[in-house]
This record gives C-alpha cells, sequence and structure tokens, in this order.
C-alpha cells in the first residue's frame, strides 16, 4: 500500500494523496484507490469481493479517423496507463482529474479528459466529461471505470446480468467447454450485455453472494449506449467488471460520460436491485397504465394471413377468435398479419384487406370482440420497411433507413415459407420525422378501426447501432436506437392518451427506458422463453455455466407486465405453471393452418402439416398433452390467477424475501398485497413434495390451487403442482 501524505475530510467522505501522485477516496468505510497500477477497492462489506489493481488500465478511449469510408485498422486506444500525471483538484466529496492532452505513447492528440470520482454514503461515483479538439478524429467511446484483481468464487457469488428478464452466470467456462455465455477477449474472457435492448434490460449488474455484493451501475437518465461487462483472466483466476460508454464525439465537440456507481452492499442481491430501483425512480416514472390492462390473463397471439398470402382468420371468424380465447381464458386478440400484405410483407403499408372483408368487416369483427369482453391489439413493426415493394419505401423510406459507414443499409430478412421469396427489410430511423408520422398514423388508424392498443414490434429488441445516414435529423454519425427510442415511443402514446385514454401501446422485448411509454410488453426475451420442469430443476441446482435469472427485472420493476412467450397454439402444464409462479401474463399463438385446425377441431398436427414453414412450432410439445387437456389446464391456471388478481396482478412481487420455505426443489416465489402477504409455490417434480413455511409476522389464512378453492395449506405438494398459501400481517415485522 502506497504511503498516504495528505488527508482532506468531508463529512463520511476523504480523500487521501498518495506518495506516487495517486489517490485514495473514502465511503463509508470503504476505499478506493487510483495509482499507477490501476483502480482498487477495499470495501466495508465483508461478503464483497474486493478488487486489487493490477497493472491494467482503469479507462481507455476509443477514437478513429473522421473518413468516410473508414481506413481499416486505424482505430486508436488510449487508455491512463500511457499518460503523465494529471492535474487533480480537491472536490468536498472526493477528486477531479484532468487531462489537458492525452497520448497515444507517441502521438499527442487535442483531447481533453475530466474525470471525477466522488464518494457519498457507501457508494464512489466516477463521472465526467470529453472534449475532442482533434481535427480528423471521431471520438467513439470510452469505457470506464474498470475494476480488475477481484477474487471470487462465482459458485457462492454468481453474477447477475441484466439480459432480458435476467441471468446469472454461475461458473467461468471449463477449457473444453463451447462458449457460449463467454467470449474471448484477448486471452482473457468476456459476459457482457449492450444496453439499451433485449440483451441489455437495465443499466447495472453485481457480483451477489448470500451476505453481500458488489453493485455496479450506470445511471444514466438519458439511457445511452453502453455495455456492462464481466472479465475473466484464466491466468490469475480473477474477475474484473466493466462500463464501455458508446458514442461520437466530433472535432469541436464535447460529451459528458454518464455516472457509474460503484457500491459494496450487504444482505441479498435484492439489495443491490433496490439500489437500481430507487435511483430510477429518481428520474423517470413508470407509464400509468389503463385499469383494463392491469386486469388482464394474457393474449391469443393470432397472425390472420401468412406472409404467403394463406388467409387463415378472416375478419368476419374473429368471433370464433373470441371463443377460443373464452375456453382458456384470455382477455387480448392481438392481430398480426392483419393488412393486405400479411405478416412480414409490404411493411409499412398496413391497409385493411379486401380479401379478408375489408374495413368495414375489420370494424365490425372488432366492435363483436370488444362486445364479447375481448380487447384487441393492432400489429405494427416498428423498424421495418420492405425494400423495393412498398410505396412508402419508394417514396420516403429509402431515405430515412438507417445507414452504415460505408453507405450500405442495415438489412433484415424474416422467410416463414421455403416455397416463397425471400422479402428484405431497410430498419427506419427514428430520428426521421417521416418515420414518426408512419408509426403515429397507424397508431391513430388501430384507434379509428376500434382496437384497444397497437404493438410496435420489435422496438424492444435491438441493441443501439451506428446511423451515417443525412438528412434524418441526427448529427452524422449518431447511435441509433438509444436516446431517441424512448422519447419516440412516448410521444405517440402521450399522443393517443388524448385521443383515447384507454388505448396502450405494447412492444417486442424489454427494457427500462421505455417504462414511461410501453403499457406491456410481448415478451420475446431471455426468462419468458418455454421453460419445462426439468430445466427448472437444472436452473436450481445452478450447475449450467448460466442459467435464466427473471428474478432480476421482476424483482426491480415488478409492477411491469409481459407475457411470455410460446410461439405454439397450446401451452403444456410446466409452462402455464412457470406463468403462474414468477405473475406473468399468459400467451398461446396461431401463426400457421396446423395451427388453425388444433384450435377450432382439436386436431394434433404431425411435423409433416408445416413442411414449407421454416420455424416449426413444438409438434412435440403439442402431442404431448391432449388440446382438451391443455385448455382445461390453461383456463383452470387463469381463473386461479384472476380470483387472486390481488396478488399476481395487482400485488407486488417480492421473489424469496419475506419467507423461508423448506422443500426440495420447490419454487416459491412471493407477492404482497397490502396487509396480506402471498406465497405462490410450483412442484416441477413427478413426486409428492413435503415443505415446511414460515412467513414472520404473518398469520397463514388459507391456501388454493387452479380448480381447487381450498386446499390444505401445508399438505405436501402434488406433482407438477402450483399452490398459493395467503396470509395476513399480525405485528409491524419489517416488510419485504
Amino acid at each position: 500500500m502506497k504511503r498516504i501524505v495528505g488527508m482532506l475530510s468531508a463529512g463520511m467522505c476523504a480523500l487521501g494523496l498518495l506518495a506516487d501522485g495517486g489517490f485514495s477516496v473514502t465511503a463509508g468505510k470503504s476505499t478506493l484507490l487510483v495509482d499507477t497500477n490501476g483502480l482498487s477497492l477495499t470495501p466495508s462489506v465483508a461478503a464483497c469481493p474486493a478488487s486489487r489493481a493490477t497493472g491494467e488500465p482503469f479507462w481507455a478511449l476509443l477514437l478513429e479517423p473522421h473518413a468516410v469510408p473508414a481506413v481499416h485498422g486505424q482505430g486508436v486506444v488510449i487508455t491512463d496507463a500511457q499518460q503523465g500525471a494529471p492535474r487533480w483538484e480537491k472536490l468536498p466529496d472526493g477528486v477531479r482529474l484532468v487531462y489537458d492532452t492525452l497520448t497515444d505513447g507517441g502521438r499527442v492528440f487535442k483531447i481533453g479528459l475530466m474525470l471525477e470520482i466522488r464518494g457519498a454514503g457507501d457508494a464512489f461515483t466516477m463521472s465526467g466529461s470529453v472534449t475532442n479538439s482533434a481535427h480528423g478524429w471521431l471520438l467513439t467511446g470510452f469505457t470506464g471505470p474498470v475494476l480488475n484483481g477481484i477474487a471470487t468464487d462465482l459458485s457462492r457469488t454468481p453474477a447477475l446480468l441484466p439480459e432480458g428478464f435476467g441471468k446469472r452466470i454461475n461458473r467461468v467456462p471449463a477449457p473444453d467447454e463451447k462458449q457460449r455465455e463467454w467470449q474471448r477477449l484477448g486471452n482473457n474472457y468476456e459476459a457482457s450485455v449492450v444496453y439499451p435492448g433485449v440483451r441489455g434490460t437495465m443499466q447495472w449488474f453485481a457480483l451477489a453472494g448470500r451476505e453481500g455484493g458488489l453493485y455496479v451501475g450506470s445511471h444514466d437518465p438519458l439511457h445511452r449506449a453502453k455495455q456492462l461487462s464481466l472479465r475473466y483472466d484464466p491466468s490469475s483466476k480473477r474477475f474484473g467488471m466493466a462500463v464501455r460508454h458508446d458514442f461520437f464525439c466530433r472535432s469541436g465537440e464535447s460529451v459528458a460520460l454518464a455516472p457509474v456507481v460503484i457500491q459494496p452492499y450487504a444482505g441479498s442481491w435484492h439489495a443491490a436491485a433496490r439500489l437500481y430501483r430507487t435511483w430510477f425512480d429518481s428520474v423517470r416514472k413508470l407509464r400509468d397504465v389503463p385499469a383494463w390492462t392491469r386486469d388482464t390473463s394474457g393474449w391469443l397471439l393470432c397472425i390472420l394471413k401468412q406472409q404467403n398470402g394463406e388467409i387463415m382468420w378472416p375478419y368476419t371468424s374473429l368471433d370464433k377468435l373470441c371463443d377460443v380465447a373464452d375456453a382458456r381464458g384470455l382477455d387480448i386478440l392481438g392481430l398480426f398479419g392483419w393488412a393486405h400484405g400479411g405478416h412480414d410483407h409490404l411493411y409499412p403499408d398496413y391497409i385493411p384487406c379486401p380479401e379478408m372483408g375489408g374495413v368495414e368487416a375489420l370494424k365490425k369483427g372488432l366492435k363483436e370482440a370488444k362486445r364479447r369482453g375481448k380487447r384487441t391489439i393492432i400489429y405494427a413493426n416498428g423498424q421495418l420497411q420492405e425494400r423495393e415493394a412498398t410505396e412508402f419505401w419508394r417514396t420516403v423510406g429509402k431515405d430515412i433507413a438507417i445507414t452504415r459507414r460505408d453507405g450500405t443499409t442495415y438489412q433484415h430478412t424474416y422467410h416463414k415459407y421455403r416455397n416463397i421469396p425471400v422479402y428484405r427489410f431497410d430498419l427506419g430511423c427514428l430520428y426521421a420525422q417521416a418515420w414518426y408520422d408512419r408509426m403515429l398514423a397507424l397508431a391513430i388508424q388501430a384507434n379509428e378501426l376500434g382496437a384497444d392498443g397497437i404493438l410496435y414490434d420489435q422496438l424492444g429488441m435491438m441493441a443501439p447501432m451506428a446511423c451515417y445516414g443525412e438528412g434524418h435529423g441526427h448529427p452524422v454519425p449518431s447511435m441509433a436506437h438509444e436516446v431517441e427510442r424512448p422519447v419516440f415511443l412516448k410521444r405517440i402514446a402521450d399522443h393517443m392518451r388524448q385521443i383515447n385514454p384507454d388505448f396502450i401501446v405494447m412492444t417486442e422485448g424489454l427494457h427500462d427506458c421505455a417504462l414511461d411509454a410501453i403499457s406491456m410488453f410481448h415478451g420475446c426475451t431471455l426468462g419468458t422463453y418455454r421453460t419445462s420442469a426439468s430445466e427448472m430443476l437444472v436452473r436450481l441446482r445452478a450447475s449450467r455455466v448460466a442459467d435464466p435469472f427473471p428474478e432480476l427485472f421482476r424483482t426491480v420493476f415488478p409492477e411491469v407486465m409481459s407475457t411470455i412467450r410460446v410461439p405454439t397454439p397450446m401451452m403444456d402444464r410446466d409452462m402455464v405453471n412457470y406463468t403462474c409462479v414468477y405473475g406473468m401474463r399468459y400467451e398461446i399463438e396461431s401463426r400457421y393452418g396446423p395451427d388453425v385446425t388444433y384450435l377450432r377441431e382439436d386436431r394434433v398436427p404431425e411435423s409433416d402439416d408445416y413442411v414449407h414453414v421454416v420455424n416449426k412450432p413444438d409438434v412435440t410439445m403439442m402431442q404431448a398433452t391432449s388440446p382438451a387437456e391443455a385448455t382445461r389446464y390453461l383456463k383452470e391456471a387463469i381463473d386461479f390467477q384472476r380470483e387472486n388478481a390481488a396478488f399476481f396482478w395487482h400485488g407486488r412481487f417480492v421473489d424469496s424475501q419475506g419467507f423461508t420455505l423448506t422443500g426440495k426443489d420447490l419454487v416459491a416465489k412471493g407477492f404482497t398485497a397490502g396487509d396480506r402477504f402471498g406465497v405462490v409455490i410450483w412442484n416441477p417434480l413427478q413426486n409428492v413434495t413435503p415443505f415446511t413455511l414460515e412467513v414472520p409476522g404473518y398469520a397463514l389464512e388459507s391456501a388454493s390451487e387452479p380448480g381447487r378453492e381450498r386446499v390444505d395449506p401445508l399438505a405436501p405438494m402434488a406433482a407438477s403442482t402450483v399452490r398459493l398459501l395467503r396470509w395476513k400481517i399480525t405485528s409491524t415485522s419489517p416488510k419485504p
């Protein structure tokens, strides 16, 4: 440890100056040390892993020649290790470091960097700014802070990453193991998420032991593009944590760096979740959704007309869709492929299809659905425009497509049938006024047709990307699908609320920067896909490199509603139980012709029935359970949730907090509802399993299961069963 030669006290924080020009900042009883070896953290919490400087950089700046096209191989990485000593200024709660120019070890660049490291309470925050006065150079990102030399064991202190609803990293990869969760980073490995998008849904991650851990969060109210990275060095067997900020800073411009908070915490990982939610609530507000949305069980996602032109559900058959939904307890009809082009064809031109009955038949069908008590959501893709084939693309869209540096456009293909052409789509830039106008017009059209909402498909999915397109309304280049996306969605949602307060906006995927616009998500992300009993048991044992961990997002944002994702016209018992225990909303999907006969005639298809379909539904799952049994159990589970809506739909998901369960291989989650507490238990095993359950400060009232209004609360759990135990508060004991 370097000798401290000076000290400046400021409340609970202090700055210590080191003989070699380094310094330390104290927050609470934790210390963050910066010297020539890098960054070190000595935490006050015993269960929080410490970070020890390894001589590697604790920050890096990325730049490249500002030329079009790019000059390959001329990008530059500048690090703190290459610089001389910065100027430093004492702050009341930390230190400010100032680099007037930067060097790569040879050249000197007119680039200024200012970093501030502050301590407050138990947390350290690093923020700053970068100023580019280097002619001909474009700054493309900043990595920092970087914590290295973390000695921990993931089996005891797993890493929690915000991919989808959540991912838990349980161990490092074996040398001969196929790499998936971990990617090569030189001689090391990296597991990362890119925010905002379906693979990066929040701006924080943690090393989370049972008694404490380390929280690293980017508290960026603008929700800018970034990457959160867990790193592993096989030679030292130590870990690192880093935040990379992606941006463009042209010559003559400055960029403020998003604050990054490093905080040791005591207790379970839920303490870290509360840290992020407390910050989030200080800068953003969740959407106040209509009451009908809060009370919905889920949806029947139905493609009316497919990509190959096959009409499966004409507008005149929407009453039949209501019958299908009624039989299963589903409240919403999600109408995909409703326009003339069918699903994934001729976007963004959405014209009511004459072959399916035209405008009047569609309006009549939507009106009948509402009379039947069903809500309807009209589909629109939030980013795709088919090249060449649409009037919009030919006249407007090709000029507002997200464009790469070399002038080509980002293109997607969605090919549903092997016997039809491959359709190609450009992505509409959300900065462009023409794209906003088209998407708003589609929402207004949906409302005028009589729908209760619109789904902008894919707008919760995409990670940020660079756009070099001219005339879009942004500087060139800019990050697209970043700060403009939540603004885009909220403008539409707010506009539609003025027209119809009960009209909602949905999107596919998930990320938190859209929470002030989106009323419900179409789950298509980690944590929402089909989960079997055997899969759940593997998660409980944490034997794989990584597992889905939907507890993460559900705990931080328990109010957020999302369907699960089952692209099959039924759900098996395991998936019904999984959806129930996590308090998500149900889904079945009618996508292809054989799906229709399954739903209308109870005919179980064979794989050959989908002969031309590229991605077939799960035929094996459909064949394993009779249609009558699948329908019955789904309806019973939804009725069960509806009867206990105070917990499942209006309560607060608290995961495993507030109760103690003993019982082998049982899944249990808690829900608070005023002065009452509910614990829902799922037995994924094929045998009867006994258990005990304690909820301190609450008295047991009653219990029920799907199809059984009253059961013995503490009787052993039957195989493949869910049960809700209801408790009432009896004391002022701490609530979860």
